[in-house]
């Protein structure tokens, strides 16, 4: 289509207006396309997200079922490897109990069975379920049909007498000549399967289920009785259905759900233990509503259907607005005079409404006019100022400087405020000054200069910064300094010294128990108290001193110029410390009442060599450790030896740690023999072997191991170790009668899920219980004797034995004794070091033998090294002992060829 000729002006003027409508429909039809492009990939973009999401909570879930599996095939195998040995006389006795300890140490197992080669329930963990009819079961079919060794025989659910809806676990038992004799069976509890499904629902819009290969439900979050007896595969085309079909493991389905009847996204995975062999599988599935998936989607689509709409109706009038405007352009052009002159006056009304203030000057700073927002601001009425020099409005040194900037400026100088802008103090009429911003332009006006002044009170502005400084360089509770302008201070500082080669010192405060007065009365007292002792802090430095909070109850003092003389400038920051320590340390009246707190303070000093103010607070640091160390309210210098000695430590303590999780352990046995030298057991001792220090004293990292918090990973690995070690004793005759004693620490005691830990270790290791026993020191009883006594008696039911170490050099409470449930009483090494030599200790020995002996308890003493030690035991009735007289801690093989040896 081309153009009409130009002649045709009202054509040529219409023909335009449609070519602009004609592309400005072409680029909205392509803004379209392209919005409706990117809802399309973001739509496709959430999908894969969420997919992504419920793949993750799929294999999480996957991960936790299988490792249910696991632990109850391997309590499966338990028993199994137990079964063959029991009578049916003994399966109350032994079996039952074994199997109850093993349901109960597994959460997710409702009980365990133990079925003949017909079926019938001979012995269960759960007396409800001996009448339990499994003739059916698919593990009881497979004995006559085609046993397998080893395999898990998983069936569908089924209904026990307890009305639980229970999936069961069963392994074959062979006898002889691999002939199947019966089958142990172990029912999953669903009521904890359902809780395992909620961990993992993070919705109500989701749903999370557990179910057999068969197609039965197991567990269902949100529950949903109506689905529990009815079969998944019973539909044609359900997920499950598709799920299988697949071949694959895992899955990622979008279809209409039967289980909810809505169009989801559902994760479904297969569960296969590594490791474990079965008939069928358990799946595991997560799902979530299309529409709760889309949801963010359709927001995106409705504000996009409003933006776009908008933005198609604003062009649309835009368009139309402008031609309208072209069309008027003629009738505008012979309105311009008027329009200039509505101009002018609304450019006067502007001036006269602006909340900024306008004044206008002359070359000699003679004010030409002034808006009403300037009058207001500096208090005058416009006829007070016109004809006056701009300068009555300044204050000094701008006042008495003003004629002279203009002038130099006039002559070809640079500018003093002309374009730049500045912050200056203006005067008010009262006299008062206040901050304000100044911005001034200059121009001509017939032939002559004419300055502009916009001004403004920025006198919030100003405050708004002055509480923003404050926010940033101090501490909202104490308004000390906080760490960052500390820092800054402290840079400051090191670089003036290093000038003037002065001396300084850092002070590192922290008072001493303010936790438990944060704890006792409430963190509102505990900030009243911090703001006290900021108070006495400041009033006790100098001016020049800085004095800031670090953090929590910790503050840190600079002491800046005290000479050039170190050991001067030491003496002074000592003083100073005493000082602080003395005011620090008086009462503080709160609320009415007077409370004591002391402070801790360590000190480094700087000057001589060369330091970074990191290095300086973390000496300070140190130094202040080490005056808690000492016992608290003292000050303490930085001293570079014990910092070395601590340096050393720390790197013993990372060695430590890292010996736990490589296994540099071993265990040392130590004889315990009775009064004719027969081998009664054996003391289990801890070594570690450094992979580069060697040998370390049990000494030196015992303590450390209860100081850093693995003691108790420690005490658990030597339970395990001595439990394995007695269960293998158990099957040699010459070692079957030898006890083992372990040391139980008072940390390891008071841990919750000991007993828990106790009854699944000795349930898997097998190991005689009567033969272990468990050694605790008096420091185990000194906290909450009740609960010791009570777990205690529980540890005692399960076939444990105590003895009492070191007895006699701690609590040795008489009243407690009497109720502890002891089998032995231990004198310590201590006394038996100088039976022969101080009465005292001769009297004390003879009162612990007196005294098991009163109680009932055996007594033995360790630390025998001599035959005269032994003897006078002896002589006053003990009749066990230990000690190198008889033989040293030795590794598991010398100790063992020890045995033998005494056992010939």
């Amino acid at each position: 289509m081309s153009a009409p000729s130009h002649l045709d002006l009202p054509a040529v003027h219409a023909w335009r207006r449609w070519r602009a409508w004609a592309l400005l429909a072409l680029v909205l039809a392509l803004a379209w396309a392209l919005a409706l492009g990117w809802l399309a990939n973001e739509r496709e973009a959430l999908r894969r997200h969420e997919g992504e999401k419920l793949e993750g909570l799929v294999r999480t879930l996957d991960g936790i079922v299988a490792q249910q599996l696991i632990a109850t095939h391997a309590a499966l195998q338990t028993v199994a490897s137990q079964a063959p040995g029991w009578r049916p006389a003994q399966l109350q006795q032994d079996g039952e109990p074994l199997m109850r300890t093993l349901a109960q140490a597994m959460p997710g197992v409702r009980a365990l069975l133990l079925l003949d080669a017909q079926g019938r329930i001979m012995a269960s963990s759960h007396v409800d379920l001996l009448k339990l009819d499994l003739r059916q079961h698919r593990a009881v079919q497979a004995l006559g049909a085609h046993p397998q060794p080893g395999l898990l025989y998983v069936s569908p659910p089924l209904q026990d007498p307890l009305a639980a809806q229970c999936i069961s676990l069963a392994r074959l038992l062979f006898g002889q000549g691999d002939r199947p004799v019966g089958l142990v069976i172990a029912l999953l509890d669903p009521h904890y399967f359902g809780l395992v499904l909620q961990t993992v629902q993070p919705s109500a819009q989701t749903w999370v289920a557990l179910a057999h290969q068969d197609g039965m439900l197991f567990t269902l979050a949100p529950e949903n009785p109506a689905w529990m007896q009815r079969s998944l595969l019973a539909q044609p085309g359900s997920l499950l259905e598709r799920h299988l079909a697949t071949g694959r493991d895992a899955s990622l389905q979008q279809s209409h759900t039967l289980l909810s009847r809505d169009e989801r996204l559902v994760a479904t995975h297969t569960v296969r233990p590594s490791g474990l062999r079965a008939d069928k599988q358990l799946l595991v599935a997560v799902g979530r509503t299309m529409e709760s998936v889309e949801a963010p989607l359709r927001r995106q689509q409705q504000a996009l259907l409003q933006l776009g709409s908008a933005l198609t109706l604003g062009a649309a009038l835009t368009l139309w607005l402008w031609q309208r405007r072209r069309g008027l352009l003629a009738r505008l052009r012979q309105q311009a005079a008027q329009a200039l002159k509505a101009q002018a006056e609304q450019t006067q009304a502007i001036l006269d409404n602006m909340v900024d203030g306008v004044i206008t000057i002359d070359r000699h700073g003679v004010i030409a006019s002034i808006n009403p927002a300037a009058c207001r601001m500096f208090g005058y009425q416009a006829r007070e100022l016109l004809g006056g020099n701009v300068n009555r409005l300044m204050a000094e040194p701008e006042r008495s400087l003003h004629d002279a900037h203009i002038k130099r400026y006039l002559e070809g100088g640079a500018p003093h405020v002309i374009g730049l802008g500045r912050d200056v103090n203006g005067l008010r009429k009262d006299g008062h000054s206040f901050p304000m911003s100044l911005a001034v332009s200059h121009i001509e006006r017939d032939g002559e200069p004419l300055f502009i002044g916009l001004t403004r009170d920025i006198t919030e502005r100003k405050r708004a910064e002055a509480a923003i400084e404050q926010l940033a360089f101090y501490d909202p509770l104490t308004g000390l300094p906080n760490r960052r302008l500390l820092l800054d201070r402290l840079h400051q500082a090191l670089a003036a010294s290093r000038r003037g080669a002065r001396q300084g010192a850092v002070l590192f405060i922290d008072l001493d128990n303010f936790k438990s007065l944060n704890d006792t009365l409430g963190h509102g007292m505990g900030d009243r108290m911090l703001q006290a002792v900021a108070k006495r802090l400041q009033a006790s430095l100098r001016a020049e001193d800085t004095v800031a909070r670090w953090g929590g109850d910790e503050f840190v003092v600079l002491l800046q110029d005290l000479g050039q003389d170190a050991h001067r400038a030491a003496l002074h920051a000592e003083a100073a410390g005493e000082k602080l320590l003395r005011v620090l340390g008086q009462p503080y009246h709160l609320d009415d009442s007077a409370h004591h707190s002391t402070p801790s303070i360590g000190i480094v000093m700087w000057g001589e060599a060369e330091s970074s103010a990191e290095e300086l607070l973390k000496h300070a640091d140190h130094a202040l450790y080490q005056a808690k160390a000492a016992g608290r309210n003292r000050l303490c210098f930085f001293d570079p030896v014990t910092q070395a000695a601590m340096a050393e430590l720390a790197l013993l303590e990372a060695d430590l740690r890292q010996a736990v999780n490589y296994q540099q352990f071993e265990l040392h046995y130590q004889a315990q023999v009775d009064a004719d030298g027969r081998l009664l057991g054996a003391e289990a001792l801890l070594r570690w072997q450094h992979p580069q220090r060697g040998w370390i004293s049990p000494a030196q990292f015992i303590p450390l191991a209860e100081h850093c918090g693995v003691i108790g990973q420690l005490g658990e690995w030597v339970l395990q170790q001595s439990c394995a070690q007695l269960s293998a004793w158990a099957q040699v005759p010459a070692l079957a009668g030898l006890s083992l004693a372990v040391n139980l620490s008072a940390h390891q005691f008071r841990q919750k899920g000991l007993l828990g830990f106790m009854q699944q270790l000795l349930a898997r290791s097998g190991a005689p219980t009567d033969k272990l026993k468990l050694e605790l020191t008096e420091s185990a009883l000194v906290e909450d004797v009740e609960a010791v006594i009570a777990l205690m008696g529980e540890l005692r039911r399960l076939g444990l034995r105590f003895s009492l170490d070191d007895f006699g050099t701690g609590y040795s409470s008489l009243a407690y004794l009497k109720r502890l449930p002891l089998d032995q009483l231990k004198i310590d090494q201590s006394f038996v070091r100088d039976l022969l030599t101080e009465p005292n200790a001769q009297a004390i020995a003879r009162a612990v033998i007196q005294l098991g002996d009163s109680l009932g308890l055996a007594v033995i003493a360790e630390g025998v090294e001599t035959e005269a030690q032994m003897l006078a035991l002896r002589g006053q009735g003990c009749h066990a002992f230990q000690g190198y007289f008889f033989a040293r801690p030795l590794p598991l093989a010398e100790f063992e060829a020890l045995a033998h040896k005494l056992g010939q």
